[in-house]
């Protein structure tokens, strides 16, 4: 349990802008199930080099539960090395975080429990087929300028571990190398090997207690290349078909979510959560805040386009209804319209913003800052979301 900061502490916080790290810390305390996992999967591992097979010759839901499980560490790690290296830091605000270092671990944080449990159910299921587009990249950096110190010493700490679990999973990587995919897949690999191994050692070389910001700079980029290339190899070495596999964003025209206002057949309500459509329909603030917000909006043929690209990439099964780790479903935003959270399963584009796997996204649609002179807003809000009490009916000038 983390020891919580006395007075001065929370002050010293206040002043340098951190907020509280509870959510980070339930992360981290709920990763020991993935490092469990790790063990029991690398120990499947030497169980399979003990009885002569290679990665090639695993069942498909053995290679899926090595990579998801791969990818559910590598975030967990991840996460866990940014908490504790800016406790490390400074222990006089250990559980409070500034706001990047916060986004930045939920970015990590966040996917970890859908990786996990699809390598549960890898395990469990030997018809258990995967779902998502592999190889998956890392979710995105947030953008730091400068990137933070602690942060540097969590990518270099990640890295000696990833790189420890990356030499064992080599270690037992014997491909029959019978036919030219297998080869193919096998230089690629390789390839990927040599870019992590060439990143992470020049950003130890170049590191020292104090450095220049130019090359503070210069160590961030290697490391985060680092870190890449072995959250990349890790699924390589599981699933060594998709070595020759590089997913590319779909994002076909989606076409209108319907007829706009004034037309026959026009739906008010064909931004809203279906789940839960009804249930707003009979609220009659909700019914004044669908009105206010179509009333307002500009362009409703766009909006109604965004919608279009939301259902289209739907229908081609690149994003699904997010769900839970027990399977139910997350749920929808908490502002009007309550669009719902959806879960990346391919690389798409919706609303030119590209998406990637296993990112949760909803659609932000509000009309709340147009008496202020503000524009409508209509995009694509990507985040971490979680169940919540909280209603916005978003209706502009009401508090």
């Amino acid at each position: 349990m983390t020891d919580q900061p006395g007075s001065w502490g929370r002050l010293v916080a206040r002043f340098h802008g951190e907020v509280p790290a509870g959510a980070l810390e339930a992360y981290r305390r709920a990763g020991g199930e993935v490092y469990q996992l790790l063990d029991e999967l690398e120990q499947r591992r030497a169980n399979r080099e003990l009885a002569g097979k290679d990665s090639w010759s695993s069942s498909p839901s053995a290679q899926a539960a090595l990579l998801c499980g791969w990818n559910a560490f590598s975030l967990q790690l991840l996460g866990d090395q940014l908490l504790q290296s800016d406790y490390d830091a400074d222990p006089r605000t250990t559980g409070f975080v500034p706001p990047v270092t916060s986004h930045q671990a939920l970015a990590f944080y966040g996917q970890v429990p859908g990786w996990l449990g699809r390598a549960r159910q890898a395990l469990a299921s030997e018809s258990f087929q995967l779902d998502v587009a592999v190889p998956s990249p890392l979710p995105p950096w947030v953008a730091a300028e400068p990137c933070p110190r602690p942060h540097l010493a969590a990518m270099r700490g990640a890295l000696a571990q990833l790189r420890q679990h990356a030499d064992a999973a080599e270690a037992d990587f014997h491909v029959d190398l019978g036919t030219d995919e297998r080869k193919r897949a096998h230089d690629r690999i390789h390839e990927v090997l040599a870019e992590a191994q060439s990143a992470a050692s020049y950003a130890d070389r170049l590191w020292a207690p104090e450095v220049p910001r130019g090359i503070h700079e210069e160590i961030e980029r290697h490391a985060k290349r680092a870190v890449e290339a072995y959250y990349l190899l890790g699924q390589l070495y599981a699933m060594p078909a998709v070595a020759l596999q590089r997913p590319e964003p779909t994002g076909m025209p989606g076409g209108s979510a319907g007829p706009p206002p004034g037309q026959p057949g026009f739906d008010p309500w064909v931004l809203t959560d279906p789940a839960t459509r009804e249930q707003w329909k009979r609220d009659r603030s909700a019914q004044q805040a669908i009105g206010t917000l179509w009333a307002n909006d500009d362009d409703p043929r766009r909006t109604l386009s965004l919608q279009g690209e939301v259902d289209a990439a739907v229908a081609r099964g690149d994003i699904a209804y997010a769900l839970d780790r027990s399977g139910r479903p997350v749920g929808h935003y908490f502002c009007c319209p309550w669009s719902p959270i959806y879960e990346v399963r391919r690389p798409v584009v919706i609303g030119g913003r590209h998406l990637r796997q296993m990112q949760q996204f909803t659609l932000d649609v509000s009309a709340e800052d147009v008496p202020r002179g503000g524009r409508f807003r209509r995009e694509v809000l990507v985040g971490n979301f979680n169940p919540t009490n909280e209603v916005d009916y978003c209706i502009p000038g009401r508090d």
